[in-house]
């Protein structure tokens, strides 16, 4: 039995098989691409993604024995890995819509440049807003941000801000998410700031640390903000 509110390092592929059937809210995920250089040095192509399947049907099957009937899936991707993965899931799970998620930050080039990414979404909202639309923006990292200037901890590392409103839109609180990716920790800072529960799977031992240093620094502000609440409180009953 995994605890909640940990990181767990390992193979999540092995790590989601000790969850439960039908114990998890919302799951959260930001595969890797897969889309790098291939062992020849050469830049990897479309077909080369194939390798990929198997990992993805026991990952699917998996995600959707744990999740709950009510229950919501975020899966990020991009125009080259969604045809795979789209095709991929649906052998287990209804897809039930793209969103497409603008990044809100703009610089001049010669070509038409990604400033946008796409989420697999499958599941139903629990809010409902006459106003929610499957394209929303949300300001992602800029090229500059990194490690050094205290904006960015992780290559592909997404603003907290997405994921929290993946988060409100489809859990209540107390619910539990899950991040099979884990990364620098966003999935736990967004459950956190929503009161909610997080599971995360990180497979590199660094980015555990990173992601566990990042989560206590956060609780650790979250303890100074409410002592100094708690003390205004009390000077104000005084006067």
């Amino acid at each position: 039995m995994i605890k909640l509110n940990t990181i767990q390092q390992g193979d999540c592929l092995e790590l989601i098989k000790k969850l439960p059937d039908a114990s998890i809210d919302c799951i959260v995920a930001d595969p890797p691409y897969f889309l790098g250089v291939t062992h020849n040095g050469q830049k990897g192509e479309y077909s080369d993604l194939v390798i990929m399947k198997p990992f993805f049907e026991s990952l699917f099957f998996q995600m959707n024995r744990v999740l709950k009937k009510d229950g919501c899936l975020y899966l990020c991707c991009d125009f080259r890995t969604y045809p795979l993965l789209y095709h991929t899931a649906q052998e287990y799970m209804k897809i039930d819509n793209l969103l497409v998620w603008d990044k809100w930050h703009g610089r001049v080039q010669h070509y038409y440049w990604l400033s946008h990414e796409l989420i697999m979404f499958h599941g139903k909202l629990k809010k409902c807003d006459i106003s929610m639309k499957n394209v929303f923006t949300v300001k992602g990292f800029n090229s500059g941000a990194t490690k050094t200037n205290g904006a960015k901890l992780h290559p592909t590392q997404k603003p907290v801000e997405l994921f929290e409103k993946f988060i409100l839109d489809s859990t209540s609180e107390n619910n539990i998410v899950l991040d099979c990716f884990f990364g620098s920790g966003t999935t736990a800072i967004a459950a956190i700031k929503t009161n909610r529960n997080y599971i995360g799977f990180e497979l590199q031992g660094k980015y555990c640390k990173i992601a566990q240093d990042r989560i206590n620094r956060y609780r650790g502000e979250e303890k100074e903000i409410e002592n100094y609440e708690q003390s205004q409180n009390l000077f104000f009953q005084q006067k």
